[in-house]
């Protein structure tokens, strides 16, 4: 329920291809929490743009210092 209401939302601020991993991310937070996003704009776009913050690491890998063997 609580995604049908916060997908929308997020969609507005990501790429089409972030929004559903963008969403499961936020749903993973505390009840109260989500609900708190979906009434607050600007902290939806904050945790939002955390989480593509996040995608973007992630998908970078490694800094090449933070290999192991560097």
């Amino acid at each position: 329920m609580l995604e049908e209401h916060l997908r929308p939302l997020v969609s507005r601020l990501t790429p089409n291809n972030q929004t559903a991993k963008v969403t499961r991310m936020l749903l993973e937070m505390d009840q109260s929490e989500v609900i708190h996003l979906i009434e607050s704009p600007e902290e939806l776009k904050m945790k939002v743009s955390e989480a593509m913050r996040f995608l973007r690491d992630a998908s970078q890998g490694p800094a090449v210092g933070d290999q192991i063997g560097s």
